[in-house]
């Protein structure tokens, strides 16, 4: 069986506690070149993923003509570097989210992939997950109607100064929610109030400054959404939360029932309930919705790997990768103006 080659950018703690052990469960998966600055960390990858060698270059890779698909695990500082020049050595891309800085970035890499005509999946990781996969389920099998909103809460418990140097709470961890709201709801964003900023975030930027357009050093943002559908959302990001989700949570309420995932109170990943004819003052049935489950982040890098096997195109996209941006920029316009802004496109 032909198996994709890859090489590994970056083998810090993304790689090693998410990204790693799933893609060396892959069938269609060798892993190749491990490649990090610290030749520790390159090493240890090497010898606890079996790697077939280790480089602190990441040009080794991209000058292995043997190479498929190079992985980007790297922090965000290099991710427009590394994928536009990935692209240009006609290697396909895995790049953790989110792939670019700002809007400009986003641009270009987009350019550098389709002139090359390699594929490139940012790593959503939300949205591949089992209950994620069984929620998308009932709502395409119209068992909760027509969605109407959406309440989704993505929260850590992360120290309260990094926010900075990850370009704010909405770049990093708000990324996951609004792609998970487009693959729940299969509708797009298309306008955006902020409805808050809070005054340490606001004297935080003082201090700071804004480093790139979408850098951000936001710590909480309240961010509420009108779809493509006509649905709303109700979207909180917290960057310091004692109490934060378990990757996330979310509640979909449609014209017949609602469900919901990762429910803090349930023990069960994904619960919903419906009636027959949508009538509010009928009885609802609960139940736990049957998830396939499988090993943590499996379905996420298989789905990449039988893409380049056979030809599909089952993954998230280098387009996908840039919504959260121009989500995230008409948020910041939104902070600004106090008003609903659009998303605008590519």
């Amino acid at each position: 069986m032909k198996k994709i080659r890859f090489g590994v950018i970056g083998c810090g703690s993304i790689a090693n506690e998410y990204h790693l052990p799933a893609l060396r469960r892959v069938e269609g998966a060798q892993l190749v070149w491990a490649c990090d600055l610290i030749e520790e960390r390159a090493q240890k990858a090497k010898d606890d993923f079996g790697f077939e060698k280790y480089t602190l270059d990441y040009h080794d890779i991209l000058n292995d003509s043997s190479i498929d698909a190079v992985c980007i695990f790297t922090k965000i500082e290099m991710h427009a570097t590394l994928c536009i020049e990935a692209a240009a050595a006609g290697k396909h891309i895995f790049s953790q989210k989110p792939f670019a800085y700002n809007i400009e970035e986003g641009r270009k890499i987009i350019r550098a992939v389709d002139e090359a005509g390699v594929k490139l999946t940012p790593s959503f990781m939300h949205s591949y997950m089992d209950g994620s996969i069984a929620a998308r389920r009932i709502v395409e099998e119209g068992k909760i109607g027509e969605i109407r909103h959406i309440r989704m809460r993505n929260a850590t418990k992360n120290p309260f100064d990094s926010a900075p140097g990850y370009g704010g709470c909405m770049m990093d961890i708000g990324c996951h929610g609004m792609d998970l709201i487009h693959t729940v709801a299969g509708a797009s964003i298309e306008e955006v109030f902020a409805l808050h900023l809070s005054p340490r975030d606001e004297k935080r930027r003082e201090e700071f400054g804004e480093r790139a357009n979408l850098n951000g050093v936001e710590n909480t943002a309240i961010l509420n959404y009108r779809l493509a559908s006509g649905a709303t959302v109700f979207h909180e990001v917290f960057w310091t939360q004692v109490a934060q989700t378990n990757r996330f949570e979310m509640e979909i309420y449609g014209a017949k029932g609602v469900i919901y995932l990762y429910n803090p109170h349930r023990s069960d990943i994904v619960y919903y309930g419906w009636n027959l004819d949508g009538h509010p003052r009928k009885d609802i049935h609960w139940q736990a919705a049957p998830v396939d489950p499988q090993f943590f982040g499996y379905i996420h890098h298989k789905t990449f790997v039988d893409d380049l096997l056979n030809g599909t195109n089952n993954s998230k996209t280098a387009r996908d990768a840039f919504v959260p941006l121009q989500v995230v920029e008409a948020a910041r316009r939104s902070f600004e103006s106090g008003r609903i802004e659009r998303v605008l496109g590519i």
